[in-house]
């Protein structure tokens, strides 16, 4: 009850904020791309055999190697700065609940943004892609069923991959409270991951956890993402426990 009381608290908080409305605008930007290309260019880069699913698996590529990544390690990091923003440590702690219930209360709250971001970017490819039709028929966008399947497997592959950098991310959003280190920290760290197994093949890539989205965006490194989905979750146990002791010793004077 404590803990549905707190979350209630927290998102009203990020209510407060332009939060939501960049989670939204973060989820469009790939449907907006979409849309924009056909209409231009009239182009769908080599879907048209099967234009409904091959837009939706080029959706899960592009948010999966970049946009995804980038939009969890700002708002994991942003969110958590709130009270620094406002200076509201202190009559946070005064509160009833216990530093545990107000810690998994913030990072519940993340998740349910993520969880927005990756709903709203399939809905808005859907609108695109009506709309899209709807201007061009000739593209016959529907011509075949969508597997709803893969688009399932694709988002919760992400999101569960992801788990790692999430947990990293939301410790060094409470632990510091200038906000530009942690994002520095994690678009750095992205980068890094990104080359290390594209560019240099390393196996260390299975292991570290900014390379994690590499595995579920493309079909040549699928055979490895049960390891790392596990991985991820392994890493996201001992982050969020490691973040949890860390805030619980330290006194936010902010």
């Amino acid at each position: 009850m404590n803990l549905a009381i707190s979350l209630r608290s927290e998102i009203l908080k990020t209510r407060r904020t332009a939060s939501l409305y960049f989670t939204l605008i973060g989820a469009a930007i790939v449907p907006f791309i979409f849309l924009f290309n056909v209409l231009l260019d009239d182009d769908l880069d080599g879907t048209k055999k099967d234009p409904l699913n091959g837009i939706f698996k080029l959706q899960a590529e592009m948010n999966g190697i970049a946009f995804f990544p980038w939009f969890i390690i700002l708002v994991c990091t942003l969110l958590p700065q709130i009270e620094y923003r406002n200076n509201t440590w202190k009559q946070v702690f005064t509160s009833p609940f216990a530093k545990s219930t107000i810690y998994l209360s913030k990072f519940l709250n993340i998740q349910l943004l993520l969880l927005l971001f990756l709903v709203s970017t399939h809905l808005f490819m859907l609108i695109a892609l009506v709309v899209a039709n709807l201007i061009d028929p000739a593209l016959d966008l529907f011509a075949r069923p969508l597997n709803g399947f893969n688009v399932l497997a694709n988002a919760y592959n992400a999101y569960i991959s992801m788990m790692a950098i999430c947990t990293i991310q939301f410790w060094m959003g409470l632990r510091f409270k200038n906000f530009i280190v942690p994002i520095a920290i994690g678009l750095a760290l992205w980068l890094i991951g990104i080359v290390l197994v594209l560019e240099y093949k390393s196996s260390l890539g299975n292991y570290f956890p900014y390379s994690f989205q590499i595995f579920h965006t493309f079909p040549k490194y699928k055979s490895s993402l049960n390891q790392v989905a596990w991985t991820s979750c392994g890493y996201a146990g001992f982050f969020l426990l490691v973040g949890f002791l860390d805030f619980r010793r330290r006194r936010m004077s902010a």
